[in-house]
Formats: structure tokens, C-alpha cells, sequence
């Protein structure tokens, strides 16, 4: 995983880590495994354009996904960071929510950073 020019592929394994392929509690989820193109195995993911397309509006919150070159309203950086609203005070909790699935885990300030850098940098493919 690259962290000063991290790429696509980098946010999927980040996601994968996090959530692990075997981790089952994810179909609880609203919005399921949405990086993976439903085929649970590692490194089969949606494509980039179609990741950043996604917005979060059915999953109960407002917004896209992903909004290149703006880590502060791109609903993947705040829910990752548990940054509003995924800071648990309107119900959201921060993303994997661990509360309710034990398999998953929190990103480091260090995966955190390559998020933003990613998204930052454009969201590169």
C-alpha cells in the first residue's frame, strides 16, 4: 500500500483489511461490501469510476462517496475518521462500525492519511 501516492487498489486492500473477505457481518450493512463487485474473494472490486460515482444517499446519508480533491465532504474520509456525521452523535457510528461487528477494525492514522492523500490527489485510478 502506497501512502504518499496512493492509487485505487490501495483503497480496496485498505477496505478489504478493514472488513475482511470471511467477515460475514458486512451484509448487515446498508451498503454491503460496496467496493467489492460481489464476488466476496480479494482484489475483485467495483471499478474506480464506478466507486466514485457512488453516493451514500440510499445507505441513510446524504452526499457522495467519494469527492475528488475533498477529503472534508467525502462521506468514505468521514465515516473512516469517524468525523460528523459518523462520530456516533446522530446515531452514525465511525466506519467498520466494530460495535456491531467484531471482524472488522478501525484504520490506523496512517491509513487515514492515505485516504485523504488519495482523495486529495484526485481519487487516482
Amino acid at each position: 500500500m502506497s501512502t504518499t501516492n496512493p492509487r485505487f487498489a490501495d483503497i480496496c486492500a485498505l477496505l478489504d483489511q478493514l472488513v475482511p473477505s470471511t467477515d460475514n457481518n458486512i451484509n448487515n450493512a446498508p451498503h454491503l461490501a460496496f467496493w467489492r463487485s460481489g464476488n466476496p474473494q480479494p482484489n475483485n472490486y467495483i471499478g474506480r469510476n464506478d466507486f466514485v460515482a457512488l453516493t451514500t444517499d440510499s445507505w441513510g446519508i446524504p452526499g457522495n462517496l467519494v469527492t475528488p480533491l475533498a477529503p472534508q465532504t467525502s462521506n468514505l474520509y468521514l465515516a473512516l475518521s469517524g468525523k460528523p456525521p459518523f462520530d456516533g452523535s446522530q446515531g452514525i457510528p465511525q466506519m467498520p462500525d466494530t460495535g456491531s461487528d467484531s471482524n472488522a477494525r478501525r484504520a490506523t492514522s496512517q491509513e487515514l492519511s492515505m485516504v485523504e492523500a488519495w482523495i486529495n490527489n484526485g481519487a487516482l485510478a
